[in-house]
């Protein structure tokens, strides 16, 4: 989204992760966190968390390469060492979501997109020790050409409802 507005394809975007452009402005609209989740049976789902090493060692069903959720990922386990190679790419959170709930591995998501998940117990959330993956979702607009209308609308409505206050 952030390339679409650079590229005048479209005037404002919604991010997550911590890239930030010279040639946009921002404002904070919510703060997520990735988290683990993996399918009721796994035997992840048992125990009190992983290691971040033991996470990145993990094949992993994964967003596709370039993704904020996976370069957020990537970026919280560098010191860890090599990623393992996914062992399925997705683009929609949703195929995603389904195939962790299949039981084919483990996967990191946004705790908004996964809370439906989680309480109807489809999928169930791992503690990763030691490890923050706390994110900031921002809205991004050309530098100088402030949202107006309903776009400026969407991002007081993002900004007022999102999980940014916390």
């Amino acid at each position: 989204m952030r390339a679409d507005v650079l590229a005048d394809r479209a005037d404002l975007g919604f991010v997550e992760g911590p890239r930030h452009s010279p040639d946009l402005d921002e404002q904070l609209v919510a703060r997520d966190r990735l988290t683990v989740v993996v399918a009721p049976d796994h035997p992840w789902a048992r125990t009190r968390g992983v290691t971040p090493a033991r996470l990145a060692a993990t094949p992993l069903i994964s967003r596709e390469s370039g993704s904020g959720t996976r370069d957020h990922l990537e970026q919280a386990l560098a010191d860890t060492g090599p990623l393992a190679a996914p062992v399925l790419e997705l683009g929609s959170t949703t195929a995603i979501k389904y195939a962790a709930a299949d039981g084919i591995a483990p996967a990191v998501l946004s705790s908004l997109s996964v809370s439906g998940e989680l309480a109807g117990g489809t999928l169930v959330a791992v503690p990763v020790r030691g490890l923050t993956l706390e994110r900031r979702l921002t809205a991004v607009w050309p530098r100088g050409r402030p949202p107006a209308g309903p776009a400026r609308d969407l991002v007081d409505i993002a900004a007022r409802t999102g999980t940014g206050r916390r």
